[in-house]
């Protein structure tokens, strides 16, 4: 994708709203716009319905939008109008790497320009980036969006449902994990190209994830996951990764839900598939400047 340079401040437009960049109070305007996008989408079948969140959901959000301000600022834009946030764009940079987490525009002010100007806003700060990578919703006007502006489209599926536990092998290799294995998890970014180290080490400040590792044998690996969703995932190859998913399906509860999977994680597949999980496919992944990384799972926020 070529580079954008993004506004120096608020700049105006004819629909009545403008852009600026987000601040901390924007964060809970921010959330209600995502929550109406999504719920349009559900609405329309793009997406299923989702249950309301709960107090402690509500509140991880507050603290990962937060984050985007205070790591991210340059990357964090929002629109407003009649002093009303109306959409919201959050981006992250991680070294050579820049990554679109999330792009929300409230349903009344779709199709009125608001999300190409955010996604100009928000690609300013890919300026000197090598690699680019959007995960995108199953809407289609995002994904037309995001491959006109020059990134290879990959479509994604999700599995979810009940694992059938009695496909879970007995003996898998690997340990509990802690932030003493951020060196670990490093060293094998290093190997897939990327770099997520730092937001690793954020999602362990909520008591709801958990960290699995392996670090014994041919090969290393690690997966952040809380009870009902995998969080992310990185290996030095197909086989570590397939212990570490099913680590995560032998520790979780109830339902559970595993996204962002492209053809290029057939190791995942072959996993899910054997634990009679549902498969289906929702939106795409989106790279410029590389290749699909694998063995891997993105994060919504953090790829």
């Amino acid at each position: 994708m070529d580079s954008v340079t993004s506004p120096r401040g608020a700049t105006g437009d004819a629909a009545g709203w403008d852009l600026r960049p987000m601040a901390l109070d924007d964060v809970e305007a921010a959330m209600a716009v995502g929550e109406a996008a999504d719920a349009a989408q559900a609405e329309a079948g793009q997406l299923p319905p989702r249950p309301p969140p709960s107090d402690a959901q509500l509140e991880a959000s507050r603290v990962g939008h937060a984050r985007f301000v205070q790591r991210d600022g340059p990357g964090a834009w929002v629109a407003v109008s009649e002093g009303q946030v109306v959409g919201v764009a959050e981006s992250v940079r991680r070294e050579s790497f820049w990554g679109l987490s999330m792009l929300f525009v409230h349903p009344e002010f779709q199709s009125r320009g608001v999300g190409g100007r955010l996604l100009e806003a928000a690609v300013g700060y890919a300026a000197g980036a090598t690699q680019r990578m959007i995960q995108s919703s199953p809407d289609p006007r995002a994904m037309r969006r995001y491959f006109l502006a020059g990134l290879a489209m990959h479509p994604t599926a999700e599995m979810g449902g009940q694992p059938d536990r009695r496909a879970i092998p007995p003996s898998l290799p690997g340990r509990d994990g802690d932030e003493g294995d951020l060196e670990l998890v490093a060293e094998v970014e290093a190997q897939l190209g990327r770099s997520r180290p730092e937001d690793v080490a954020f999602g362990l400040r909520d008591q709801r994830f958990r960290l699995d590792v392996v670090d014994r044998g041919p090969g290393r690996g690690w997966v952040l996951w809380r009870p009902d969703r995998l969080a992310m995932l990185g290996a030095t190859d197909d086989r570590t990764a397939a212990v570490l998913l099913w680590r995560f399906l032998a520790g979780s509860e109830g339902e559970i839900l595993v996204h962002g999977l492209t053809a290029a994680q057939q190791w995942a597949f072959d996993v899910l598939h054997r634990a009679r999980l549902t498969a289906q496919i929702r939106g795409s992944l989106f790279v410029d400047g590389m290749a699909v990384p694998v063995p891997w799972i993105p994060s919504g926020w953090y790829f």
